[in-house]
């Protein structure tokens, strides 16, 4: 609610600022450069709404420019805004296990808290399919070490100590 509140008064401020600049550029007249000769104070008469709506166009850029490094910092500080204890309680309660893993795996640090960063990283990770992606790992890691434990099993001493190895290509 406060970043609209802030947008609609920078936008109020901007379209002030703009028309105010483009009303008072109109009224300007080029009188003390006669020195230069008539055609400099013609020209400059001529040009004088462009050179107010570059004036509206570089003030504008800075605006924008304001408000965009505003809107990522409060933004940053949003996501860098510590879940509390009890929030967090009630969540834990809601997921379902599959997503608290993915949780877990989102939560780099558990010596750090979770914050609403976490919390938004979590749910774009389980929109995204990380529920599956991590139900296919494990399925994958169960069939490596049963594979790798039937191999062990089979695996035996050659049978003849002759020496004889079986033809390979490079042999």
């Amino acid at each position: 609610m406060l970043r609209l509140v802030v947008l609609a008064a920078v936008l109020l401020s901007w379209y002030w600022l703009c028309s105010f600049t483009i009303k008072q550029g109109v009224t300007v007249k080029y009188n003390g450069f006669e020195a230069f000769g008539p055609q400099v104070v013609d020209f400059l008469t001529r040009i004088n709404p462009y050179i107010w709506w570059v004036v509206v166009l570089i003030v504008s850029l800075c605006v924008i420019a304001a408000f965009r490094s505003w809107l990522h910092q409060s933004l940053a500080r949003g996501r860098a805004a510590i879940v509390p204890l009890g929030v967090f309680r009630d969540i834990c309660t809601k997921l379902s296990p599959e997503v608290l893993d993915v949780l877990r795996w989102v939560w780099k640090d558990p010596a750090q808290p979770i914050t609403v960063g976490t919390l938004q990283t979590t749910l774009k990770q389980v929109r995204s399919g990380r529920v599956r992606k991590m139900a296919l790992a494990r399925a994958q890691l169960a069939e490596l070490e049963l594979a790798l434990s039937t191999e062990s099993d089979t695996q035996s001493a050659p049978a003849d100590s002759s020496g004889y190895r079986e033809p390979t290509m490079m042999a």
